[in-house]
Parts: structure tokens; sequence; C-alpha cells
């Protein structure tokens, strides 16, 4: 009996290493919510089409993107009684749940002021835009809530899931692949990133960007193995208002304004990449000091770049040092 098991392992372990020996790496990318994405997986097959891949990101767009006039969010915002379908469930759910975990600081009800600031559908991101018309400042996660598979909240409030809808389409996007049994891959959403498997070995090998808006460079280089990464800055999607000043894109919840802190970015590791979307973005509003206190506190693995008079510095919090490659 102990040879017969002895047998049945080395032909298991054989048919193990042929296979590995027989994988290839494939590749799939295209363009979606404005951005590009990346889908690297190691198979023995080309069994992904990316004609089923935009599929999937159509059906994302056609439930949470706001620059879709019939899409759900837009209807929800509209005031239409519309039922949500599983995607935007998922997406509020967690919203909700972060946006109290974070003291509010995750605030998709801000969309208000996104818009107000010049960052929402009608893009008017240019000085002779006049902000005559105030948006209301009732806003909070507890201004929301899910009921019998609808959005219940008043007509004031209005719904923005762009600082977390690309980690859920990696999710998303994850998903399909496991059901397909891959196992080995790396997807990227115009940055928001989930690593599964170790790459034949090599591990996925991730950069996170300099805080810069010139040419892309690396401020490190991360080993990554079943570990989601979202990264969110203030260097980038900004624009400079009629008195010269600087608007990011991220509005904080609180203020009502764009972040103006010394943060420059704040990069976190999770395992799923709709949470690190949506902390990473918090983490921006928090500022430094706020967003260090948060990652210690929840044990959150994160990268802080950030400016100290004229020098750029990194905090890294809870074990994220051991990731760097």
């Amino acid at each position: 009996m102990i040879l017969v098991n002895r047998k049945l392992f080395i032909f298991l372990l054989f048919i193990f290493i042929s296979c590995q020996n027989n994988l290839k790496q494939y590749s799939i990318d295209g363009y979606t919510q404005g951005t590009t994405y990346v889908i690297k997986y190691n198979h023995t097959d080309r069994i992904v089409n990316k004609s089923v891949i935009d599929s999937l990101l159509l059906n994302i767009d056609l439930s949470m993107s706001s620059y879709i006039d019939s899409s759900l969010i837009s209807l929800i915002n509209q005031g239409h009684d519309a039922v949500l379908d599983s995607l935007i469930t998922t997406v509020l759910t967690k919203s909700i749940e972060i946006c109290h975990q974070t003291g509010g600081m995750f605030d998709v009800t801000i969309a208000p002021w996104v818009n107000y600031w010049g960052f929402g559908p009608d893009n008017r991101r240019n000085s002779n835009f006049k902000r005559n018309l105030i948006p209301s400042t009732v806003l909070g996660c507890d201004q929301i809530k899910i009921q019998n598979n609808r959005l219940i909240k008043s007509d004031i409030i209005s719904i923005d899931l762009n600082g977390i809808a690309q980690g859920f389409t990696v999710d998303y996007l994850s998903q399909y692949l496991f059901e397909n049994s891959i196992y080995d891959f790396m997807i990227e959403v115009g940055g928001e990133i989930r690593c599964s498997g170790g790459n034949l070995g090599s591990g996925w090998k991730i950069g996170i960007d300099k805080p810069t808006d010139k040419k892309r460079d690396f401020s490190f280089i991360l080993n990554l193995k079943d570990m989601s990464l979202a990264t969110s800055g203030s260097y980038r999607n900004y624009y400079y208002d009629s008195d010269s000043t600087k608007l990011s894109h991220t509005i904080n919840p609180k203020t009502l304004k764009p972040v103006n802190n010394d943060l420059l970015s704040a990069t976190i590791l999770y395992s799923d990449c709709m949470s690190a979307d949506a902390y990473a973005t918090a983490c921006m509003s928090f500022g430094l000091e706020g967003a260090k206190s948060f990652l210690n506190k929840n044990n959150i693995a994160g990268c802080l770049i950030y400016v100290d008079q004229a020098d750029t510095l990194h905090y890294f919090s809870s074990n994220f040092s051991s990731f760097l490659h």
C-alpha cells in the first residue's frame, strides 16, 4: 500500500511538472473607464477572449458609470426608482461599510462637490468656469441605505463611485478568471492591480509610481502574490484655477474642497482591490498624520509619499516593507 501511494505521488508530481513546463503567459489589453487595462495570465491554453473581457467591462459601465446617462447610477442620481443589480449592490454595500470605518473620509455621496469642482461628467476644468450654484452640504453614508434592492436616499443626494469602481472592476475580472480555473495572473485597470499566484515562480513585480506628472518612473518595486494594490494621488488628475491654485480631483468630504496637504500619494496593499481603492482615496483626505493613524489602527499595509519642505519622503505602515523587491 505504501508502494502504491509512492507511485501515485510520483505520477501526480510528474503530471504537475509537465503542466508547469507547458504553461505560457498570455496577455489582453484595451481601454475602459477612461483609462487602460492589462490582463496577464499563465495557462496551458489561451482560454480568455478579449471580447468577453470587454463585455464584462461594459456591464460595469452600464451599472456604475456616471459618464453614461442611461447607466444605473445615473438613473439613480436622476431620481428614478431603479432596481439595483448585483454589481452596484456589492459596491454600494462596501462603500457604506468603509465610509463608517473611515469616519466619512471615504464618502460616495460627495458627487455634487466633485461636479462643483469640475471633476464630474461635465469635465468643466477651466479657469473661466463660474461656480454659481453651491451644492447641498447634506452628505454622508447615513443619508443612504439599501432596502428591497433599491437605494433609499433623498433627491439632494447623488452618488459618485469613481473612488472605488476601478478596484471593484479588478476584483470582478479576477473572479471571472478564477471561475475559468486561472489562478496565476495579474490584472491592472488604471493603476489598480490584483496579483494571484506566483507568476511561474518569479513573482509579480509591480512598480509604485513616483508622484510626478512628468515621465513615469518608479519609487519602489514590489513583489506581490495573492495581493491587491491601489494608489491614489494628487499628482496627475488636477488643473489650475483662475488664481493659479492647483486643484486635485480628490474632494475632502469634510472640507468639501480638493485635498490640499503634504501627502502626494497613498498606495494600499489589501486582499481585495475594491477595499484597497477606497482606503487609498480616504488616505488622501486624511492627510499624512491622519492616514498614518488610520493605517496603523486597522493594520493595513500602505506606503505614503509626502513632501517635507523641499524633500520627498515616504512612510511604510504595517508590514509593507516585506513586499519590497
